[in-house]
């Protein structure tokens, strides 16, 4: 992975090699030369890319045109869950958010703290690893299995699940995703079924107060919830509970020490917040997502057929010059209130991650530790990237440090 990249010329293809190793010179032809582009090379229909803020914003703003129903990657799925459209959309939203409440997330600060430090002590004095493989990847998984309520002891299966599924999402053929979701719900059909059969004995009906429990004891329409109904819901937050937040960590690792300016934060804790939200505005952890259009569509002169799939790409709206001020500098100097109102590396709307507050909180207790652990921290080689072209992060950051 580099800082910066070549510019591009020709056709826009999200596949090819110079585009996966750093896609913002090609977010940037997007953006000024075809600003609705059509990618025929991704099975039979290929897909639409939208890459203007304004155009991204509306995208994700308006669920009546721009549907979610047949999932948010490019492969044409019904995951149902908080990937659905209202108003099945709206009942899992508001099962999930109540799992994720401001004081729930605070409450957790201590042992996320905790953990954290724990996975630091693990490493700190041999001064060198990799990032991702000694702390930024084992953390969220920690944090959402506690959170879930699954043994810590499964991490590697989880992380293992998330990698197969999210690299699916590269292939054409939907079995390729299909069986990295199978074992993620073999798991969890496994877990519920135990649970109910807790539930239905006639011994004591003590469960776990954690956020499985609360999916099952859960009702909507006066009955509880089905396996069938429960397990997308599990998916996202297993998926988006890691994956999205190792990127978040790593990639404030990298922006922060590549261009210097690690030593100004680790002096100063109160940039934190700075950095953990520039970094989600210019290293969204996830590039964009998929909406499919319900009706045709003309934009900028392009027309878009009902039942179109239609990338957003948050990566390419986060660096729209029409939006923000110095849009390819990274800076520590915004406004901390405009970065979080406007950068879309979260969603938007009624789709704005429910775990947000989560993942800020992680990646901000990650960078103070850090600092205070790993005294001359530094790069020590090249960082690889992550094997999916909708996700932007490193897979391995070797780092080295003082010891």
């Amino acid at each position: 992975m580099r800082s910066s990249g070549a510019g591009t010329s020709g056709e826009y293809d999200p596949f090819a090699p110079e585009v996966l190793e750093d896609p913002a010179p090609a977010h940037r032809a997007l953006r000024d030369k075809c600003p609705v582009h059509h990618y025929a090379g991704f099975g039979e229909k290929g897909f639409y890319t939208v890459s203007r803020h304004a155009d991204v914003t509306e995208v994700f703003g308006d669920v009546g045109l721009w549907s979610s129903e047949w999932g948010q990657g490019p492969i044409y799925t019904r995951e149902g869950g908080l990937r659905s459209d209202p108003p099945e959309h709206t009942v899992y939203r508001r099962l999930v958010t109540s799992a994720f409440t401001a004081r729930r997330t605070a409450a957790l600060e201590e042992w996320i703290t905790a953990t954290a430090a724990g996975l630091v002590d693990g490493f700190a004095g041999d001064g060198r690893a990799d990032l991702c493989e000694a702390f930024a990847v084992p953390l969220p998984v920690l944090v959402i299995a506690e959170i879930l309520g699954v043994p810590a002891s499964d991490q590697a299966d989880f992380k293992e699940w998330s990698d197969q599924f999210m690299a699916g999402q590269n292939a054409a053929d939907p079995a390729v995703q299909g069986a990295a979701r199978a074992k993620i719900d073999g798991y969890f059909t496994g877990v519920l079924g135990r649970r109910r059969e807790v539930l239905a004995g006639d011994g004591p009906r003590a469960l776990p107060d954690d956020l499985l429990t609360a999916l099952l004891t859960a009702e909507h329409d006066g009955r509880p919830f089905t396996d069938e109904e429960l397990l997308p819901l599990i998916l996202l937050l297993l998926v988006g509970g890691n994956e999205t937040t190792t990127s978040l960590i790593a990639n404030a690792v990298w922006r922060l020490l590549d261009l210097g300016l690690w030593e100004e934060v680790r002096a100063r804790p109160e940039l934190a917040d700075a950095a953990v939200e520039e970094s989600l505005r210019y290293d969204p952890p996830v590039l964009g997502l998929y909406r499919t259009s319900t009706r045709p569509v003309v934009l900028h002169g392009v027309e878009i057929p009902v039942g179109a799939k239609v990338h957003g790409l948050y990566a390419s709206a986060n660096r729209d010059p029409e939006a923000w001020d110095d849009p390819d500098t990274f800076r520590l100097d915004r406004d901390l209130n405009e970065l979080r109102r406007r950068h879309l590396s979260f969603g938007l709307g009624r789709y704005l991650c429910p775990g947000a507050a989560l993942a800020r909180l992680e990646a901000r207790i990650s960078l103070r530790l850090l600092g205070e652990r790993l005294p001359g921290l530094r790069l020590d080689g090249e960082p690889t990237r992550v094997d999916s072209f909708m996700m932007w992060g490193p897979a391995t950051l070797p780092i080295a440090w003082s010891v």
